[in-house]
């Protein structure tokens, strides 16, 4: 499907209806790709083999009414926009519809271009924020999830190590009690940087300026602030030409530092190759970073981006499992997209969209 077009399911026993429908569709300025069903058995099976944007379903057809409809298609697909329409024009079974999760109700008497046009917008307008409003829901639940798991693992670590410190005293076990101190401290640190991470997470949603900038001034900064981490691990870094692009200095940085801190992070015990490049195409410029690491197998690479979704257990790699729903929000506020592939050789491929200048 085209971006900008609408799948549209007409559910109808009617042929007449059916065809009024799809004429008043086609003739209001929508693109749509319109399938029809003449029963809700039919309209049941299509939305189990097909995602629809929206569908349409009259009160009265064979296999049960358009109420019946609207309960087994919302119970299966919770976000599908439904709208009712009837000939009858009964506000009880109007009234009924909208308690019953449908987005709206039309008489097939009111039907023109310009309403049908409107109906159908709204519709998607009101799942567009049912699905913004569940994906803050899960947030929310995963963000209760770090509260109560990951904040309170150093919090246990911590009177852990308070009560070694204690018998180190009592003990005079002073080279014991530096170590349980260091301990402490690193544990301490630890908290501080989820705390902050999550901080940051939630600010990246506050407006941006956005300028043109060099990209190769965003890698610059990145390198800088990773010199400590590309020296510890003796990475090598290359980086082609980069061309200018909309953006926002400060954040960019962050993003190409977070893609760059994972290449060194998930780089297993191979000495880190990361490389940098970019291409620009119209209006649009794509920059990949492209690592020899352990990759991402194909199953999870839409799903890392998730805050919170992690590959690896904690004991293995340190980690928020922010850094990519960070990158993330960063690049959906420039306007972009971005994704992750299996590099040809191995190793993962980071690959982000940013307006050309």
């Amino acid at each position: 499907m085209n971006r900008g077009t609408i799948r549209l399911l007409i559910a109808d026993d009617d042929d007449g209806d059916r065809m009024q429908l799809r004429r008043l569709i086609r003739a209001c300025g929508l693109v749509c790709e319109i399938d029809e069903a003449t029963d809700l058995n039919e309209a049941e099976a299509a939305c189990a083999a097909r995602d629809y944007d929206c569908a349409i379903i009259d009160y009265r057809m064979p296999g049960g009414n358009g109420l019946e409809g609207i309960v087994a298609l919302r119970e299966r697909h919770p976000l599908l926009p439904i709208v009712m329409v009837t000939g009858q024009g009964d506000e009880l079974i109007a009234t009924e519809a909208i308690k019953l999760g449908a987005a709206d109700y039309v008489p097939k008497s009111q039907l023109s271009q310009s309403y049908i046009a409107h109906v159908i917008q709204s519709a998607l307008r009101k799942a567009e924020l049912e699905r913004i409003v569940e994906d803050q829901r899960e947030e929310l639940e995963r963000f209760g999830h770090v509260l109560a798991h990951d904040l309170k693992t150093p919090i246990h670590q911590i009177r852990y190590l308070v009560d070694f410190i204690e018998r180190d005293l009592e003990e005079g076990n002073h080279e014991q009690l530096r170590i349980n101190r260091d301990r402490l401290l690193a544990t301490a640190g630890r908290m501080e940087d989820l705390i902050n991470t999550l901080q940051h997470y939630m600010m990246t949603d506050k407006p941006i300026d956005i300028a043109a900038i060099p990209l190769d001034g965003a890698v610059e900064g990145c390198l800088s602030n990773l010199a400590g981490e590309i020296a510890a691990r003796d990475a090598a870094i290359a980086c082609g030409e980069l061309p200018m692009a909309r953006g926002n200095l400060p954040l960019l940085i962050q993003l190409f530092q977070n893609l760059v801190g994972n290449s060194l992070k998930y780089c297993g015990t191979a000495r880190p190759e990361v490389s940098i490049s970019a291409e620009t195409a119209g209006n649009e410029v794509t920059v990949s970073i492209a690592d020899n690491g352990i990759g991402v197998p194909p199953a999870q690479q839409h799903a890392i981006f998730q805050p919170f979704r992690r590959l690896h257990r904690q004991s293995e790699i340190e980690g928020t499992g922010l850094g990519l729903a960070i990158c993330r929000k960063i690049v959906e506020r420039h306007g972009g997209s971005i994704w992750c592939e299996s590099g040809p050789s191995g190793g993962s491929v980071f690959r982000f969209t940013l307006s050309a200048v």
